[in-house]
C-alpha cells in the first residue's frame, strides 16, 4: 500500500484505489500481500488446531486404564503432573517461538508444531511407564506451544486493522466447531477398532496413530498454503534476543500490559472449565445416585451447551469489538465471564435447570474474554516484533493455566468443588476493574491502524 497521505491528495486517492484489489471474505478485509489460499489455509487449520492440542486430554484416560493400567487413585495426580510439564514447556517455548517466527516466518514454526504433535501422539500409546509418558508429553507440549502462538500470530497478521476483531472471531468460530466435533470422533476410534476384532491396547495405539496422520497432513497443508517468508510488516530483521526484548519493552504500554494480564485470565477461564467442570458434575451426579456413566453423560451435556453458546457468540462479540474501544470491550467481556463463573458457584443443584443458564453465561463469557484479550493485543502490538509480543501474550496464558490448575485444584480438594469457579469469578472481576482504570488512564490514546 502507499504511504499515508492527506485526504484528497493523489497519494490518498491511489491508496483508496489500491484497496479495491484487497482480498475479502465477507466483511473481512485482508492485507495487500495475503491471497485467498493463505486465508483459507488458516481457516482450515484453525478448525483442527485447538482440537488437536486438546486430543491428549481426550485420549489420555484410555492410556491410563487400558495400556498402562494406572490405579484409579493415582490417575488424577498423574494427569495434573503431566499438565504442569506441558505448561512449563509452554513457558519456555512460547516467547522464543513467536520471536523466531518474526525472523524466519510463520509457516515453518506453524508446520513444525503439528509435526511435533504428531510425533508425540505416535509415541504416547507406546509408553510402558508413567515416566515415559512424561518424556513423550514433551513433544506434545512443544507442538502445542508452536501451534498456539502461531494461530494467534497469523490471525493477527492477515487482516487489515478494521477487520482484526472479526477475523479473530472467525478463527475462534473454526476453533469452536473443531472442539465441538472432533474430540467425540477421535474418542470413539478405540471402540470402533475393538468392534473390528482388534485388542484394546492396539485399538488405542491405532487411534493415536490416526491422530498422528492427521497432524502430518495439517503440516503439509500449512507448507502448501500459508504465506511464505517472514511477516511483511517487518522490514528489518533483528537478532533473536533483541526481538524478544521488544515483547518485554512493549509491556510499558499500559494497554499491552493489560492485554498480557487479560491473556493470563482468559486462558485460565478456558482451563478451569476443561479441568474442573466435568469432574465436579460427575461427582455431583454420583452423589445424587447416578452411575458414573450417567453422571458423565449429564456433565458432557452441559459442556456441549457451553461450546454451543460460545461459537455463535463469537461473531456477535467480534462485531461489537470493532465498534468500541478494545479496552472497553475487554471490560464488558470480563464482567460477563465473572457473572458466568459466579453463577456456577451459587447453584444449589448443579445438575438442575439453573445449570443451563449458568452454562450459557460461561460459554459467552469465556469466548468474549478470549476474543477481547486477543484483539486487544493484536491492536496494541507493534509491527516490529509483533510475533514476540504475541508470544509473550501466549506465555502469560500458560501462566494462567498453571495458576488455575494448582490453586483451583487445592480449592477443589480442600475447600469445595466450586472453589475454582469462584476463583475465576474473582479474577475476571479484578480484570474488569483494571480495564476500567486503563480505559480512563489512556483515554484518547490510539494505536496506528495497519
Amino acid at each position: 500500500m502507499t504511504a499515508a497521505a492527506s485526504p484528497g491528495s493523489p497519494e490518498s486517492t491511489n491508496s483508496t484505489i489500491s484497496e479495491v484489489g484487497l482480498y475479502r471474505v465477507g466483511p473481512l478485509v485482508m492485507r495487500p500481500d495475503i491471497s485467498p489460499k493463505n486465508v483459507w489455509t488458516l481457516f482450515f487449520v484453525s478448525f483442527f488446531g485447538i482440537a488437536m492440542m486438546n486430543t491428549v486430554g481426550v485420549m489420555q484416560p484410555y492410556v491410563f486404564n487400558e495400556i498402562l493400567k494406572i490405579p484409579l487413585d493415582e490417575q488424577g495426580s498423574l494427569a495434573g503432573n503431566l499438565t504442569v510439564i506441558q505448561e512449563i514447556v509452554a513457558l519456555i517455548l512460547l516467547g522464543p517461538a513467536g520471536a523466531l517466527s518474526d525472523r524466519i516466518g510463520r509457516k515453518p514454526i506453524f508446520a513444525t508444531g503439528f509435526l511435533l504433535l504428531g510425533l508425540g501422539y505416535c509415541l504416547y500409546p507406546l509408553a510402558n511407564a508413567s515416566w515415559e509418558l512424561a518424556i513423550f508429553r514433551l513433544f506434545i507440549a512443544s507442538g502445542v506451544s508452536c501451534v498456539n502462538v502461531m494461530l494467534v500470530a497469523v490471525a493477527n497478521d492477515y487482516p487489515m486493522e478494521k477487520s482484526r476483531a472479526k477475523m479473530i472471531a472467525t478463527v475462534f468460530i473454526f476453533n469452536g466447531l473443531g472442539i465441538a466435533s472432533l474430540p467425540r470422533l477421535i474418542g470413539g476410534l478405540p471402540d470402533r477398532f475393538i468392534q473390528q476384532g482388534i485388542d484394546s491396547i492396539w485399538a488405542g495405539r491405532f487411534a493415536f496413530w490416526c491422530v498422528t496422520a492427521l497432524c502430518v497432513t495439517l503440516a503439509a497443508v500449512l507448507f502448501w498454503g500459508l504465506k511464505p517468508g517472514a511477516p511483511s510488516q517487518l522490514t528489518k530483521r533483528e537478532p533473536l534476543l533483541a526481538t524478544l526484548k521488544i515483547g518485554f519493552a512493549a509491556g510499558r504500554n499500559p494497554r499491552v500490559a493489560l492485554a498480557y494480564t487479560a491473556g493470563l485470565v482468559s486462558r485460565a477461564d478456558l482451563a478451569v472449565v476443561s479441568t474442573f467442570l466435568t469432574l465436579w458434575l460427575v461427582q455431583e451426579g454420583i452423589g445424587q445416585g447416578l452411575s458414573t456413566g450417567e453422571a458423565l453423560k449429564k456433565a458432557t451435556l452441559f459442556y456441549i451447551i457451553i461450546q454451543a453458546m460460545a461459537v455463535p457468540w463469537a461473531p456477535i462479540f467480534g462485531w461489537i469489538l470493532d465498534r468500541v474501544d478494545r479496552v472497553a470491550g475487554l471490560a464488558g467481556a470480563m464482567i460477563l465471564a465473572g457473572i458466568g463463573y459466579g453463577t456456577l458457584g451459587m447453584l444449589e443443584d448443579p445438575l438442575g435447570t439453573g445449570m443451563y443458564i449458568a452454562a450459557a453465561f460461561v460459554g459467552m463469557g469465556e469466548m468474549a474474554a478470549n476474543i477481547s484479550a486477543t484483539s486487544l493485543i493484536g491492536k496494541e502490538a507493534p509491527d516490529r516484533g509483533r510475533g514476540a509480543v504475541l508470544g509473550l501474550y501466549s506465555l502469560s496464558g500458560a501462566l494462567g493455566i498453571m495458576f488455575v490448575a494448582l490453586a483451583g485444584g487445592w480449592l477443589f480438594d480442600n475447600w469445595k468443588p466450586v472453589g475454582p469457579f469462584l476463583l475465576m469469578a474473582t479474577a475476571n472481576c479484578v480484570m474488569f476493574v483494571l480495564a476500567i482504570i486503563t480505559l480512563v488512564a489512556t483515554r484518547g490514546q490510539t494505536s496506528p491502524v495497519v
